[in-house]
């Protein structure tokens, strides 16, 4: 059976959340609630309908989190979701040195030029894909993107961007299928075991 793919439903929302939390990496996972609220709380909660789903045989397989004006989601990231998120952990007990090495070490970064920051002029708009690891290699990323691509060209959005981690020649050239063109890279941090490490994202851009 193909999978569908369709908008966003408010009952999609725990599965949507538990396909973020069984595949992310980079993050650390002492508290995996709390990587829940930082990967998907913005999308389900402040703009659900440019989030779309991939269901197969009754069950979300896929997703992709979509958004018009980055600027404007890095605003209410900043000052409402990720406070929010670590208020919830504290109150769950659940925020460990390692969360709390991370914050910091995250805020470090970030002084220093780190993270990304404003969208590149002209493509406000950017999304991330995540397929459950049982449904990967069916080209439902494919279809995910083609479908997300369709809505911006029909709002008439002027250009969309990606991140991709340096050295993930697959997704590099999954994006530059669809006509991506790469632009710049920055520092950004990735958990990794028990300690932290920096490395290097890259944005790729399209017009509309």
């Amino acid at each position: 059976m193909k999978p569908e793919i369709r908008k966003f439903e408010d009952t999609d929302r725990d599965e949507v959340r538990k396909i973020a939390i069984s595949t992310a990496t980079g993050y650390p996972r002492t508290d995996l609630q709390l990587v829940g609220d930082l990967l998907t709380d913005y999308y389900v909660t402040y703009e659900p309908e440019h989030l779309l789903v991939a269901e197969r045989k009754g069950r979300v397989i896929g997703y992709l989190s979509g958004c018009f004006d980055s600027a404007h989601c890095r605003w209410v990231k900043t000052f409402r979701v990720i406070p929010k998120a670590i208020f919830k952990a504290f109150f769950r007990g659940e925020i460990g040195w390692k969360e709390v090495r991370y914050l910091g070490s995250l805020a470090y970064v970030a002084i220093h030029g780190g993270t990304r920051n404003n969208p590149p002029d002209g493509y406000p708009a950017h999304f991330h894909i995540n397929v459950a690891e049982g449904a990967r290699g069916l080209g439902i990323g494919s279809k995910l993107v083609e479908k997300f691509l369709t809505i911006l060209k029909e709002a008439d959005v002027s250009g969309v961007h990606v991140r991709v981690r340096q050295n993930d020649k697959r997704a590099s050239d999954f994006f530059k299928k669809f006509g991506f063109s790469r632009e710049y890279g920055y520092p950004t941090l990735l958990a990794d075991g028990k300690e932290f490490r920096t490395s290097r994202s890259i944005i790729y851009t399209k017009d509309l």
